[in-house]
């Protein structure tokens, strides 16, 4: 249930509660009112392609008697090397995320690029990693799942360049994960940019609320005008203890939700 009536909310496992298992993560999200959750792997939670049938059972059947809902395992998969078999290597892992994906019910897998090689043509790595996509988003459709390409990493982070990946890449179990990004902003707003990528984001991950980016401005009306029901996941650095810290973030957030729609009427 989404607890502002508009917009979903919930964290990435990163940094803020990389240290929680799954159980007290589920329990602390449940307490702090979070829709959703991100497992970002390596972090203490252990939901990795390394578990075994019995073990994914387990995690599902965990997630299936919570509230919670798992938008995504937050892989580290890549396609921008420029080695062939780097590629494929980040390929295979992303079809092992996939399938973990399906055995534990998550919505889908969070893939990045992580920045452009030097010394490559930029439209030659942009087209490689759309390339990739159109490998692995037919996997993630057969498999009931979908691919979350972070907009990220020097070069690939800046929205146009993604929005060439996201042209080479057309199908449709594939978006981005908006990450709000200083890169998105020209002249303060992401009016230029959002756009360009509107039609294929599926997640977005939000960093520091209490600074300039224009959260409440422009980002929240855009997802309310687009009728956006995934989630906006809690990305930061986190202060102190983590309930403590969500609880606080959920209640900015809330509230800026709940002012960016009483503006639009």
């Amino acid at each position: 249930m989404v607890e502002n009536g508009l917009l979903g909310f919930g964290t990435v496992t990163y940094n803020i509660a990389r240290d929680m298992d799954l159980d007290t993560l589920l329990e602390v999200s449940q307490r702090v009112g979070l829709d959703a959750v991100e497992l970002r792997t390596t972090h203490a939670h252990g939901v990795e392609p390394s578990l075994s049938a019995a073990e994914r059972a387990d995690v599902r059947a965990k997630l299936e008697n919570s509230p919670v809902v798992l938008a995504a395992l937050g892989s580290t998969c890549e396609y921008h090397s420029p080695d062939p078999a780097e590629v494929e290597a980040n390929i295979e892992e992303t079809r092992r995320f996939i399938e973990l994906a399906k055995d534990v019910g998550a919505m889908g897998v969070k893939v990045r690029p992580n920045g452009l090689p030097d010394d490559v043509p930029v439209d030659k790595t942009l087209r490689q990693i759309g390339e990739a996509l159109n490998v692995v988003g037919p996997v993630a459709a057969d498999a009931g799942v979908e691919i979350f390409v972070e907009v990220h990493g020097h070069g690939t982070a800046d929205p146009k360049n993604m929005a060439r990946i996201m042209e080479v890449c057309e199908h449709p179990a594939v978006g981005v994960t908006w990450n709000c990004n200083g890169t998105d902003l020209v002249d303060g707003s992401i009016r230029e940019t959002f756009p360009l990528l509107r039609d294929r984001v599926k997640m977005v991950h939000m960093h520091e609320m209490a600074s300039d980016y224009p959260f409440e401005e422009e980002l929240f009306p855009f997802l309310l005008d687009m009728g956006f029901d995934r989630y906006c996941l809690a990305e930061a650095a986190g202060l102190g203890d983590p309930e403590r810290f969500l609880r606080y973030y959920k209640a900015l957030f809330d509230a800026l939700v709940r002012l960016a729609a009483e503006a639009r009427g």
